[in-house]
């Protein structure tokens, strides 16, 4: 069994958020593919291509590996999910991963007529939906008695993964009690910022001490399950001209300091070389080894997939 620290590097990329026709998703998928991407992730929004059938189309095309960062759980009833899930593991010959959240929009969930709970609400439902689909993928049924999540729900005969199993399970987080369960419950734990309880989340807690921090509440959690864990964690932004840049520094999208933000995992800068030592010091501290990268960096960060992705 190979540690967090020690684990291969894997990358995944984004799908481009304005591609929703076939063509276009093939061409991305296909240039992933040669860039040496491991995973095709979706986002799940509402007013935005459906994350499902844009995945489904793109391993049509590839040998990669597909997956959703993160399902939203406040839209979707679990026992219809599991049907869908198992059917496209089965339709993409096993290479589905699941991430699942609890959902963090609260503008998009309202405009929709969707209640937007407490947190722990949602939190409560995406936790009985992750052990639902578990069971159902596995053992093609739920046994979910009624509770303050769900009301009861027995079902049978619902199609099993290929994966055995099940498909790996993704949940990521940013305070003690959701990271614990992934440590816990989960294949891939995803470092996020903690949630805000009015809905979004707290652009502070993206600093190497926040993720120092996450680490050692996973750590403690995971106990023996630590060496059986990937770290994940989505780069936000690349700046290759970091330390070349002669005039002021392009607006941050979240909030962090000048000074902070190559020490952060949230974000990659530098050449190809900074990068590539930048990432290896990351797993070496933090056991992170599976990097997410928005499309728009793909190319950019190109030759340090071809680095990395032999170690």
């Amino acid at each position: 069994m190979t540690s967090p620290e020690q684990r291969p590097f894997r990358f995944g990329v984004f799908l481009p958020g304005q591609a929703g026709r076939r063509d276009e998703v093939l061409e991305f998928a296909k240039r992933a593919e040669e860039a040496g991407a491991s995973v095709l992730l979706a986002t799940d929004h509402l007013g935005a291509w459906g994350a499902l059938p844009r995945l489904v189309a793109a391993a049509q095309a590839t040998s990669l590996r597909i997956g959703t960062l993160v399902l939203n759980n406040e839209l979707r009833h679990p026992p219809v999910l599991a049907q869908e899930l198992a059917t496209i593991d089965a339709m993409t010959d096993g290479r589905l991963e699941i991430g699942i959240g609890a959902g963090w929009n609260r503008p998009e969930l309202e405009a929709a007529g969707i209640p937007f709970d407490p947190p722990a609400d949602r939190v409560r439902r995406m936790k009985a939906t992750f052990r639902m689909l578990r069971q159902a993928l596995s053992e093609g049924r739920i046994d979910h008695d009624a509770d303050a999540a769900y009301p009861a729900i027995h079902q049978v005969d619902l199609p099993t993964s290929i994966q055995r199993p099940h498909p790996p399970f993704m949940v990521g987080g940013g305070g003690p009690k959701l990271l614990a369960f992934a440590a816990q419950e989960a294949e891939i734990v995803g470092i996020d910022p903690r949630s805000l309880p009015g809905g979004g989340s707290d652009p502070t807690d993206i600093t190497a001490a926040a993720v120092d921090r996450k680490i050692g509440w996973i750590r403690e959690a995971a106990a023996d399950r630590w060496d059986e864990l990937e770290i994940s964690i989505i780069v936000w932004e690349l700046d290759p001209e970091f330390r070349t840049r002669t005039g002021l520094p392009p607006p941050r999208r979240h909030g962090i300091s000048e000074e902070e933000l190559p020490h952060s995992p949230h974000f990659l800068v530098g050449d190809t070389e900074e990068m590539v030592e930048r990432l290896l010091a990351r797993r070496e501290r933090w056991g992170i080894s599976y990097v997410t990268l928005p499309a728009d960096d793909l190319a950019a960060c190109e030759p340090v997939i071809a680095r990395l992705s032999a170690l």
